[in-house]
């Protein structure tokens, strides 16, 4: 009787023992994958106008999405969506995939005929997704996204809203519509202009899609006991793998956001100065308000029947300075109400010791010497001056003929000015600037 009583109890001090060694993740905060609550795909205003114009492959719009732009409930940047032990880090991840149920979700990828892999159709006629995380494009089969953020704190591992990655989403023309089997959440006729919200079909009557692009969950492998079941696998496709759902994942989508699609004549960017160089100048001569400056020419062809201007329908042109001068811009208050940028700073403006601080471009436009704003930092269309945009044609670009009837191209010359900034301390360096030139209807 004793043995077997001693054997029972060293039996039951080990099945103790590997229970207290397991690593286990749990979820702190109340999430929701449900369609209602996708994470916003913000493009805002896209048009889609002649092949001529804009080719299969054209880049219609591209956004990075922040996790911060999450809403549920009463989840913030902070708030704790899963704990870890620390134990755990090495075994657990993060899986993502697109809404492979939904034929207009990221069930099709339509852009492989177009050599354009990993984009998926869409509910709006010829256009396709591209969805990435990480730099992982996304498909529809799970796969794994490092988790590179998060907090230690007393043995424990901290996974914030703030601490997931941002989802970078594009939108390519395609040439190709859906083709599928299964069946879908929304109208089959695919809509021609309009928002997911209010879509415009091409018999003119008016429907809605509530369906999500991708979805973001957090799982491990054997080793890691989570405090939950729902949870996918690594490689399973999300056609018909999403045990995550609702309850343990993050959705994103076009369905709650304020893209929404136009069919106006328009102009496109055809040709730019690659590259300006100002001559030299020194501390003391731009101290004393000495500038340089360099003229820049930017080709745009148009159909006859655009319209130039900032109104609504209105095609217009503008300049988007990059990530890292906005931020800088916006650091030294360099901003107008509607977010448009006052100066081009460089691109590594106070993170890089060899940059000159305290200078700046200021961008003119040559014929009109009207002064000019940057874009705003996602460049989405309205706003007018303030926010960056300028009538495509304003002042007197050159006619320089077109290629295609029905169409003109014109040349446009705008001035640039190397600068001081007001009440900023100057020193030193290189200026080395970037900004990307659009044209959009508005």
């Amino acid at each position: 009787m004793k043995i077997k009583m001693s054997h029972f109890l060293v039996l039951g001090l080990l099945s103790a023992l590997g229970f207290e060694s397991q690593a286990r993740c749990t979820l702190v905060t109340s999430i929701n994958a449900s369609d209602s609550y996708a994470t916003a795909l913000n493009f805002g205003k896209i048009n889609l106008t002649s092949v001529y114009l804009q080719p299969v492959g054209s880049i219609l719009g591209n956004i990075v999405v922040p996790s911060s732009n999450y809403n549920y409930g009463t989840v913030q940047d902070n708030s704790i969506i899963w704990q870890c032990d620390e134990a755990d880090l090495p075994n657990i991840y993060f899986l993502a995939a697109t809404n492979g149920d939904e034929p207009f979700g990221g069930h099709v990828e339509t852009g492989l005929i177009d050599h354009l892999p990993d984009v998926y159709a869409t509910w709006w006629q010829y256009i396709g997704l591209k969805q990435s995380i990480s730099g992982i494009p996304l498909s529809r089969y799970w796969k794994k996204i490092p988790i590179t953020n998060y907090e230690k704190k007393n043995g424990k591992i901290n996974i914030r809203l703030a601490d997931l990655p941002p989802l970078e989403a594009t939108l390519y023309r395609i040439s190709q519509l859906p083709s599928f089997s299964r069946g879908s959440f929304c109208h089959l006729s695919m809509i021609v202009s309009g928002s997911y919200s209010s879509g415009k079909l091409a018999n003119g009557a008016n429907s809605s899609c509530n369906q999500p692009s991708a979805y973001l969950q957090l799982t491990g492998n054997s080793s890691v006991s989570f405090g939950y079941s729902a949870r996918d696998k690594e490689g399973q496709d999300s056609n018909t793998s999403f045990s995550f759902w609702p309850y343990y994942g993050i959705p994103y989508g076009l369905n709650k956001s304020n893209t929404t699609l136009s069919n106006i004549p328009t102009c496109v960017a055809r040709n730019a100065t690659p590259l300006i160089n100002f001559p030299p100048i020194s501390q003391d001569e731009i101290k004393n308000g000495a500038i340089r400056s360099a003229i820049l020419e930017v080709e745009v062809e148009c159909n006859d029947a655009m319209i130039s201007g900032t109104a609504t329908g209105q095609t217009a042109i503008g300049f988007q300075p990059s990530a890292g001068a906005y931020t800088a811009a916006s650091s030294l208050g360099l901003l107008t109400t509607q977010g448009g940028v006052k100066y081009l700073l460089s691109d590594q403006y106070g993170t890089d010791p060899d940059i000159a601080t305290g200078v700046g471009i200021k961008l003119f436009n040559a014929a009109s010497n009207k002064e000019m704003n940057f874009l705003n930092q996602f460049a989405l269309a309205g706003g007018g001056e303030d926010a960056g945009w300028y009538p495509v044609l304003q002042g007197t670009p050159y006619l320089i003929g077109s290629n295609a009837s029905g169409h003109k191209s014109y040349m446009q010359h705008y001035r640039a000015e190397l600068k001081a900034i007001p009440n900023t301390t100057i020193s030193a360096g290189k200026v080395k600037s970037t900004a990307t030139v659009l044209v959009k209807i508005q």
